[in-house]
């Protein structure tokens, strides 16, 4: 994990001095005293104008380490166990005073201090020395040298027009206020409640809220043409707090920090279910809705929406049941209306992000959000938005580079999630990962630290260290589908203590994750996901909830093939009072050191194993005898094939293997393909192979498996012709030919016609899935070729098929041939015109070339000129000129980053009214103007397949820029002179 977290460290501060030579009294004899700590640094954007913070990585040996001390210029400032303070510090300390009172749980290390009331504008130098439970010291850390920044300027949202507790939105007043602030500066929301629409932050900026920042219950506040992906197929509305670009990177060096609360106002309170914690405290508790729950019993009367009634008992949302119901309104169906509620903070393309001390409530969806990100830091925050559905804590979407620590999380969903895209679009991206959680308080929430269900570019490189994870549904959660592709690898899971995990199990590792309110259509990965190179060290797991659930689950995937998830290891890790462990389709797992006590199912065995092979156990309470080998054959066995008469079936013989406890079946292999759906073919030892074709040659191939899954691979083989004569009669279609695209249907309910159900078809961009009847044969169908404008493109082996790899708005014509066992075909006589999706746009524009400035002859003013900008699936349609970072705005104009309102159309501009003696930077951006479709399923009896153009707007962030000096009376740019 080295690796990885040495990337992280990346500060943008003036800093790093790394040395060894520190001036301390450390142990009397060095024998005596502990490793010293590693990688001593500052985070990504940890420090301002009078604080820095620290992050170390413990010694490869801490095992006698108790504590670390902090010392700034050779003098000692702290410990980090005594002298941190913050939310989390005391859930912590709580929890092992009043929850771990007979010291079963391991004790997690703090690795993290804050260094305060330091000057301004100021360098201080930094070491770490670990501490043993004598008190003896370490030598010391590598130093580092740290700078506080200058007092930045301060922009006050009440300057600008924003007051206090009232009930006026100060949407305008804060945004002017980020408008207008110079590099480096704090917007500052202070103390009292502001009422606000969506803001977008800029570069170079802290936001600092200090009060009360309520998010608006208006849907109008928020725009509405969000997409997770490019290739996303809900729409969804923009977030309270925005900081958003798609010329990833063009965003940089932002902070939202302070000690207020950033509420958004997403679903009502729930009176019956108060919340008092662990710690004594009360905590918030809003109503757990749902697409169903959200906007009460609405419905559609007489074409429209019936009213939205926020006020009854039976409407669980707030802006979340006003943009779902708004949504229905325009269109949409319940399910796709509920996916354009708005997260709390949304962050894309940003290099650069600090979160710190903040307090996250009652989001609309998610939490903080942060996609195509880089150096991303989250420090001493609150998230309290249990149970608010989706209300996860913190997710991080095709991001590099994360910490996350000292943090106080309770949410209705993952507390810490990570993604990385869905389906074929996402192999190629670069993954999600080099992540480092360590010293947090986790509890309630559905997964403590989650990868998934979105693993398309794998989420990969992963230290989870230090953590308490209280009642959460699950700690360590992987979740996939089928379809999604990628997976989780590399994950080190460490020094945890997990106390009442309460839904799926402390660990889970599963193939089978479904959500109910997703409604994203996409490309089907090429290769299936997978969960692989995990570890779990040292870690504690007590008084597990729940019912008929299991403390590690790791369920693989036989639907498409036999897909385990490998290569987990499990090393000294305690479990008490929890259920058994759950694998299926498990290879190559570990248990070393790995003990349970007080196992609540399962008659007291903690062990449910099936499908599975390669498992090892080491010093492990109640290790299966039979996981131990896998069984063996004799040197003499053999497999004896006899064809029937007719040659459609070959009846297989073998002499058994044997197992040190028992052989629980065989696989039988036909051609080398598994024959039947299960892992064992047949409990005996002979077998009866159907489905075959006459006078043709056939591998078959036998092996054994014992109770657990492990399988022989050495078994007995044999080639054999079956007998008959050569089937020459080609299959015979059905009497219905047509191929078809599957439909889904709107009921005539949910239309605003009401007149009758309709069936429609959304188009893939790259996709498309047929189907048809299926032939028949005299001795049976092989599977169906397909071709797509006259070239095969694959071959089902059912009538459906789904055709990857397709250009986007293209036409194309399908056709279906039909297989038999003897390699007979038929053509079906029909087929299917389809059209695929219009592509959606990808990033942002680009340009080529740089700006030319020529100064006006009066030399008050610039001409500027650039080449056109271009763009990927997209129509540049105009630029932004800036002058000294500020944007030329025509009156009433009022840019963002997602709008088209622009300074020109053209590729030339002139500034007027400038200074002579002055410096001027120009620089420019460009716009384009994409378009996808959506859905608006009430509409679907109006518009093609009830799907509506969107249009949307990209700016690039990166654009040509150039720097002049107006001197009096001298133009001095070549142009000038020429005219």
């Amino acid at each position: 994990m080295k690796r990885f977290k040495e990337s992280i460290s990346i500060f943008l501060v003036l800093l790093l001095v790394f040395g060894q030579t520190g001036v301390i009294t450390y142990a009397e004899t060095q024998s005596t005293a502990p490793a010293s700590p590693e990688n001593l640094q500052i985070p990504t954007l940890a420090f301002d104008e009078d604080s820095i913070t620290l992050v170390w990585e413990k010694p490869e040996d801490y095992s006698d380490i108790v504590d670390f001390n902090v010392y700034m210029n050779d003098k000692k400032i702290g410990s980090a166990l005594k002298d941190n303070s913050g939310t989390a510090k005391a859930y912590i300390d709580n929890f092992y005073k009043n929850i771990d009172k007979d010291d079963f749980h391991v004790d997690i290390l703090i690795h993290n201090f804050t260094v305060e009331n330091l000057k301004p504008n100021k360098s201080y130098e930094f070491y770490v020395t670990s501490v043993n439970k004598d008190g003896v010291e370490s030598a010391p850390s590598n130093k580092i040298t740290g700078k506080t920044t200058r007092v930045p300027d301060v922009f006050n949202i009440v300057d600008y027009g924003a007051t206090p507790n009232d009930d006026t939105k100060d949407t305008k007043a804060i945004q002017a206020a980020i408008d207008a602030a110079t590099p480096g500066a704090k917007v500052l929301i202070p103390e009292g409640k502001f009422i606000s629409g969506e803001i977008w932050l800029k570069s170079d900026m802290t936001l600092q809220v200090d009060g009360y920042f309520l998010g608006s219950p208006d849907p109008e506040d928020y725009s509405r043409n969000f997409w997770v992906y490019d290739y996303s197929t809900d729409e969804r509305s923009y977030s309270l707090i925005n900081a958003h670009t798609y010329d990833y990177g063009s965003l940089k060096n932002i902070r939202i920090v302070g000690k207020g609360t950033i509420d958004g106002n997403g679903w009502k309170s729930d009176p019956n279910n108060p919340t008092i914690d662990e710690a004594g405290n009360e905590l918030p508790r809003l109503l757990a809705g749902s697409n169903s729950k959200v906007t009460g019993n609405v419905k559609v009367q007489n074409g429209q929406m019936s009213p939205l009634d926020l006020s009854s008992d039976g409407t669980y949302g707030i802006l979340a049941a006003a943009q779902s119901y708004a949504s229905q309104a325009e269109g949409m169906n319940a399910k796709s209306a509920y996916s354009t509620r708005s997260n709390l903070i949304t962050v894309r393309g940003v290099d650069g992000m600090y979160y710190e001390g903040i307090t996250q409530l009652n989001p609309s969806f998610h939490g903080i959000v942060n996609l195509h990100s880089k150096n991303i830091v989250v420090n001493g925050t609150t998230a309290k938005t249990y149970d608010a559905n989706n209300a996860d804590g913190f997710e991080f979407g095709d991001s590099q580079n994360i910490m996350v620590f000292n943090n106080f999380v309770d949410t209705g969903d993952d507390a810490i999630n990570f993604a990385a895209g869905m389906g074929q679009a996402a192999a190629g991206e670069e993954p999600t990962g080099e992540a480092w959680i360590f010293n947090n308080y986790i509890r309630e929430g559905h997964g403590g630290v989650v990868t998934g269900s979105h693993t398309g570019g794998w989420i990969q490189d992963f230290l989870v260290e230090d953590n308490i994870m209280y009642k959460t549904d699950v700690g360590l959660r992987a979740k996939t589908n089928t379809p999604m592709g990628g997976g989780a690898r590399d994950i080190l899971f460490k020094d945890n203590a997990l106390e009442g995990i309460d839904g799926d199990g402390p660990f889970v590792f599963t193939s089978s994750y479904e959500d109910s309110n997703a409604s994203i259509l996409y490309e089907p990965a090429q290769k299936i996901s997978q969960f692989r190179d995990i570890r779990v060290e040292n870690t504690t797991v007590r008084n597990q909830g729940g019912s008929k659930k299991q403390a590690i689950l790791v369920n693989g995937n036989s639907d498409v093939g036999e897909v385990y998830h490998e290569n987990i290891t499990f090393n000294n890790v305690k479990f008490d009072k929890v259920f058994s462990a759950n694998l299926n389709y498990a290879k190559d797992i570990k248990f070393n050191n790995v003990t349970f006590t007080n196992v609540l199912d399962n008659g007291g065995n903690p062990w449910r194993i099936k499908n599975s092979t390669g498992i090892v156990f080491e010093n492990t309470t109640a290790a299966p005898v039979d996981a131990a080998e896998k069984p063996k054959w004799t040197e003499s066995a053999n497999v004896q094939a006899v064809s029937s008469e007719d040659g459609k079936s070959v009846t297989l013989t073998w002499t058994g293997a044997s197992d040190n406890a028992v052989v629980s079946g065989y696989t039988v292999y036909k051609d080398g393909e598994k024959v039947g759906a299960d892992y064992t073919t047949t409990k005996q030892t002979s077998f009866t192979v159907t489905g075959l074709s006459p006078a043709k040659e056939y591998s078959f191939k036998v092996e054994a498996a014992d109770a657990t899954g492990n399988r022989t691979s050495d078994g007995p083989k044999i080639r054999v012709k079956t007998a008959g004569v050569v089937d020459k009669t080609n299959p015979v279609l059905p009497e219905n030919t047509q191929i078809k695209e599957p439909t889904t249907t709107i009921p005539a309910n949910d239309t605003f016609s009401g007149g009758k159900e309709i069936e429609v078809v959304y188009p893939g961009f790259t996709w498309a899935s047929v189907e048809w009847e299926a032939a028949s044969d005299d001795t049976g169908i092989a599977g169906y070729k397909v071709y797509a404008n006259g070239e095969f493109h694959g071959f089902a082996t059912s009538n459906k098929y789904t055709l990857l790899d397709l250009q986007p708005s293209t036409k194309y014509d399908v056709t279906v041939e039909a297989v038999d066992l003897a390699g007979n075909t038929t053509p079906y006589d029909s087929s299917l015109k389809i059209e695929t999706a219009t592509p959606y746009a990808i990033g942002a524009p680009s340009f080529d070339g740089g700006l030319k400035a020529a100064i006006g002859k009066d030399g008050k003013s610039v001409s500027l000129s650039w080449n056109p900008a271009t763009a990927i699936n997209q129509e540049v349609i105009g630029y932004r000129v800036y002058v000294n970072g500020q944007p030329i705005q025509p009156a009433g104009a009022s840019f963002t980053p997602i709008n088209a309102e622009m300074t020109t159309a053209n590729t030339n501009y002139t500034v007027i009214g400038l200074k002579q003696g002055k410096t001027y930077t120009f620089s420019v951006e460009a716009v384009g103007r994409g378009m996808k479709y959506s859905k608006r399923e009430r509409l679907s009896d109006v518009i093609p397949n009830g799907l509506a153009p969107v249009f949307g707007y990209r700016w690039s962030g990166f654009g040509p820029s150039e720097t002049v000096h107006l001197i009096p009376g001298k133009a001095i740019s070549e142009e000038a002179k020429s005219k």
